[in-house]
């Protein structure tokens, strides 16, 4: 059967009758968002998190605002928006929610481990310094050829090799989000020179870590950074519903490497379920036969009808099966 991995965050919490906020701020209800997501859909492999961009970035200064509604937790601050703190920069699991998150992953291991991969989600360095200095301002230092900025993702690397070791001793894991480096938010030059040298020593040093699969999530048209994201040696392509899948096809084919196709969330969320199951149709029938795919999504919004995504994991079970 063709694999399926909807990005389900957010969405799970919404299957045990809470909000995004009250999940992401207790480890029991996180995992309890996730494993009644795994329970009803059936996903191949479980990354756990909420708001995943937010637990280092709150780690190292940020303050988070929680919401009372279905709104996902946001930034409210970035502390080096003036000036760059490199000394605030220290690893810690006692700050933020670093533990609750990696707790909540033990948990939901513990649960269904035997049956799918478990992973916590990550934030390439990249995304962390935009949370902390602000995007305009990064990238005003970015074109100011600031020589802060290098040193600034320099040790942001190192906390996150420090917190994918945190990772690794508990037996998860790991999948590095960096959706804040895909164009048209920046150009591929400043992926190449700003990003993807941070991403691939990252990735190394989760390999070294004997994790064999580590994906890389940047969403939307990265068709002009596709190449580099490769030179990363993240072991999965993402072709989000943006791109050409039968070019990303090409790529993945030629480096072999797991190709992951996503629909579109928006799709998923408003259907109607004949047009969901067209789009899975026409996903296939260009990237079916590699061995190597996978059906995913975007990140499944909170609202989204649950017999919506049913109607995907249903569909693949009944007339894809291998």
């Amino acid at each position: 059967m063709i694999k399926f991995m909807p990005t389900i965050l957010e969405h799970g919490a919404r299957l045990i009758g809470v909000t995004p906020s009250q999940a992401a701020c207790d480890a029991k209800l996180m995992a309890d968002a996730h494993i009644a997501a795994y329970t009803a859909y059936q996903p191949d492999s479980v990354t756990v998190g909420i708001d995943v961009y937010n637990i280092e970035a709150e780690a190292l200064g940020c303050q988070v605002r929680f919401h009372s509604d279905d709104a996902i937790p946001g930034i409210l601050t970035h502390p080096f928006q003036n000036s760059i703190h490199m000394e605030n920069i220290v690893f810690s699991m006692e700050q933020g929610r670093a533990a609750l998150l990696l707790e909540a992953a033990e948990r939901v291991k513990a649960r269904i481990g035997k049956e799918v991969p478990v992973s916590a989600g990550i934030c390439g360095p990249f995304s962390i310094a935009v949370e902390l200095c602000g995007f305009d301002r990064l990238l005003e230092w970015i074109y100011d050829e600031d020589e802060r900025v290098p040193k600034l993702l320099g040790k942001l690397l190192e906390h996150q090799k420090a917190y994918c070791n945190e990772i690794r001793a508990r037996g998860l894991g790991i999948t590095v989000f960096e959706s804040w480096a895909t164009p048209p938010l920046i150009s591929p030059s400043i992926y190449r020179d700003h990003v993807m040298p941070w991403e691939k020593q990252l990735i190394t040093h989760i390999r070294e870590n004997r994790i064999p699969a580590i994906p890389l999530v940047i969403g939307g048209d990265t068709s002009l950074i596709r190449d580099h994201i490769i030179n990363t040696g993240t072991t999965l392509l993402l072709a989000d519903y943006k791109v050409d899948l039968q070019d990303y096809l090409q790529a993945a084919t030629t480096h072999q490497i797991t190709l992951r196709g996503n629909i579109d969330p928006k799709l998923i969320e408003s259907g109607p379920v004949d047009k969901i199951l067209a789009k899975v149709d026409q996903m296939l029938m260009i990237a079916g036969g590699y061995e190597k795919f996978i059906l995913g999504t975007g990140v499944v919004s909170y609202s989204t009808p649950s017999e919506n995504l049913l109607a995907i994991r249903n569909y693949l079970r009944y007339h894809y099966t291998k």
